[in-house]
């Protein structure tokens, strides 16, 4: 059991690693990316939160509308900033 738990241990301490390396990765590569995702989560939250104590659909409906477009205007961003190789 304490190997069992021991190599558990060490997994999940890898997976953390490898998660922050990969979002250091990104951060520095792709902050156009990371900027629309991290706006459209702080909208979802502000939409959503209130959306669930109320049961208007039309709150709920503009919250994945304003969600969306902020992913794809992310993915605008991105595509205009990011380097093209010219042959």
């Amino acid at each position: 059991m304490r190997k069992f738990l021991a190599r558990l241990k060490i997994l999940a301490q890898t997976v953390v690693l490898n998660a922050v390396a990969m979002l250091r990765t990104m951060l520095v590569t792709e902050p156009a990316r990371v900027r629309a995702g991290v706006l459209a989560g702080v909208v979802a939250l502000a939409v959503f939160v209130p959306a669930l104590a109320d049961a208007n659909v039309a709150g709920q409906v503009t919250g994945v509308v304003i969600f969306v477009l902020q992913l794809v205007v992310g993915e605008q961003i991105r595509a205009r900033v990011t380097p093209v190789d010219k042959d």
